[in-house]
């Protein structure tokens, strides 16, 4: 009949080889090579991000800070809210690469975030997190703090650490972050 595949041995066995046309398979990017580039992002959001590592000289820092830093380029309240909200859901789900959100217990602004100058694999971010475990004073037990145990040197050592394992792995400083991330989004420095 006019009209009516037959299904070959070649169909049943590879099944999407007689399936073609321009849309993209779900989860997967469309055929041929591609260019590989950023994302577009807010530039404002990528730059609050960039000056918060070249201040702190630091991969390391708190979702507050960035806070800071947008309050600085973004007056309008409501705007900032608004792309705080975006920023804040994108780095917990990478969506904005280089950058990795390490939650202490519960979300807060007080939540590190590590900006790494290469793709971390699950051992390197279980190792971070494990790190970022002692940052918060929750960690700590009651019986603890009889030893007069500086919460906020915790932190700094903490911090330390984060930085030490990012350094070791990439072989570079937070300012060759801040470069990367700059070029990354053509955002000029």
């Amino acid at each position: 009949m006019q009209g009516e595949t037959k299904s070959t041995v070649q169909d049943i066995e590879n099944p999407t080889s007689r399936f073609t046309g321009d849309a993209p398979a779900l989860n997967r990017g469309a055929p041929g090579a591609q260019a590989v580039r950023a994302p577009t992002y807010d530039k404002r959001a990528i730059k609050a991000i960039i000056n918060v590592i070249r201040r702190k000289r630091s991969f390391v820092f708190m979702y507050e800070d960035v806070m800071i830093e947008l309050e600085k380029l973004i007056p309008n309240e409501d705007e900032r809210e608004e792309l705080e909200a975006k920023l804040i859901v994108d780095i917990m789900f990478g969506e904005i690469k280089h950058l990795y959100m390490l939650t202490v217990n519960d979300w807060g602004i007080w939540n590190i975030i590590v900006a790494s100058p290469i793709e971390l694999n699950n051992e390197q971010l279980a190792i971070l997190g494990i790190l970022a475990e002692h940052y918060d004073s929750a960690y700590y037990r009651s019986d603890l703090y009889e030893l007069h145990l500086n919460v906020k040197n915790m932190r700094k050592h903490v911090y330390e650490a984060i930085n030490a394992a990012i350094r070791a792995w990439s072989k570079k400083k937070p300012a060759d972050m801040a470069k990367m991330l700059a070029e990354e989004y053509g955002i000029e420095a």
